[in-house]
């Protein structure tokens, strides 16, 4: 699996953050936000209004199901409104139900985007429409922030034009699945599992984070942080790391940001009983300057290990499950990772067991 992995990202020719980082100012604000609201349950509880308003737009009746079609504001608009391009700024979803149940519950799964599924078609086909023809579960499909119609203008597929559009991304998701979830239950749906694969099962896992009940979780082929993804993984490839070194060293606010969070993590790591592992650091046995991602004959290509620590300091801070609060109920947990997954790499990080006690892992 990891050499197929590595062969079809070398076919692809896509960069991720061709733009840079996305600005000191920006990446300081994030930080903020996700450490005092996103990352708390009780306050990011603040989205979770029965009078949210969500809004439904078409409704297309089926011979077995209903398929409703809405969008809300999201409510990472209220937060950072000058980090939301107009494109993302109204979450888009899709809601298949079936016109009869297996039982007086009316359960739910909410289906999470992995990286490049854009639109519904994918997860509906695959996903949703077999658990709705075999078991009689309703799907909500989220629209990724970034993807399909909420895609900028200016962005190329799926390549994310600035890291902080990730960290975006996350921070609209979490909002919106909370938002999703609450108006379900008012209208008497439930329970709920949240689901993705890879990058949709980790935003599956940080949205049970913020939700404060019991809620099923399967995230699949994803880990406790995306730090590795994008500095050791097969995607660390597709990283544009000559443009994000130019624009590091281009302002020296960022090595600030990056000696700051090193230091804040160090004193977290002191003070909390679920310590954050962290590869990128002198204890690990993980050698960066032998990776084959950055192993380049031209020394004139080689990566700079400051600019590869800077990624995983802020893929840490933004993407750690060990930052967000333990879901209420972690033996609602089963997590299906695979074997030898080159995308997400394990080693030299925190195990989702360590973090959330009591899940069930599925290799």
């Amino acid at each position: 699996m990891s050499k197929i992995d590595q062969y079809y990202r070398k076919l692809m020719l896509s960069r991720f953050y061709q733009g840079g980082w996305g600005s000191y100012e920006y990446l300081s604000k994030i930080v903020k936000y996700r450490r005092n609201i996103v990352g708390q349950r009780e306050t990011c509880g603040q989205f979770l209004t029965n009078d949210y308003p969500v809004k439904l737009e078409k409704e297309i009746k089926l011979k077995e199901s209903t398929i409703l079609e809405g969008s809300f504001v999201s409510p990472f608009t209220h937060l950072i409104p000058e980090l939301m391009p107009e494109e993302i700024r109204h979450c888009r979803f899709q809601f298949l139900i079936p016109k009869n149940w297996n039982s007086s519950h009316k359960p739910v799964v909410l289906h999470f985007a992995g990286t490049g599924d854009h639109k519904y078609w994918r997860r509906r086909v695959f996903l949703a429409n077999p658990l709705l023809e075999q078991n009689k579960v309703a799907s909500i499909i989220i629209e990724n922030p970034f993807y399909g119609l909420r895609k900028p203008k200016n962005q190329e597929r799926s390549n994310l034009i600035y890291v902080r559009d990730l960290f975006v991304m996350g921070g609209c998701l979490v909002t919106e699945g909370a938002v999703l979830l609450q108006w379900c239950e008012k209208n008497g749906f439930g329970p709920f599992i949240l689901t993705g694969l890879s990058m949709g099962g980790h935003m599956a896992s940080l949205t049970a984070t913020v939700w404060p009940k019991p809620v099923g979780l399967v995230p699949c082929l994803s880990w406790s942080t995306a730090a590795t993804v994008f500095t050791r993984g097969v995607l660390s490839k597709a990283v544009d790391w000559q443009n994000l070194e130019k624009d590091y060293y281009s302002d020296s606010n960022y090595r600030d940001l990056k000696e700051h969070l090193k230091w804040l993590h160090a004193e977290e790591n002191k003070e909390r009983k679920r310590k954050k592992i962290s590869s990128f650091i002198p204890e690990s046995n993980i050698d960066y300057n032998t990776l084959t991602n950055f192993n380049y004959n031209d020394p004139k290509k080689r990566i700079k290990m400051e600019i590869v620590e800077f990624m995983h300091v802020l893929m840490d801070e933004c993407t750690h499950l060990v930052n967000y609060d333990v879901p209420v109920d972690t033996s609602l947990i089963n997590v299906v990772a695979a074997k030898d997954d080159a995308y997400v790499l394990r080693d030299g990080v925190n195990s989702i067991e360590s973090i959330w006690p009591g899940n069930f892992l599925i290799k």
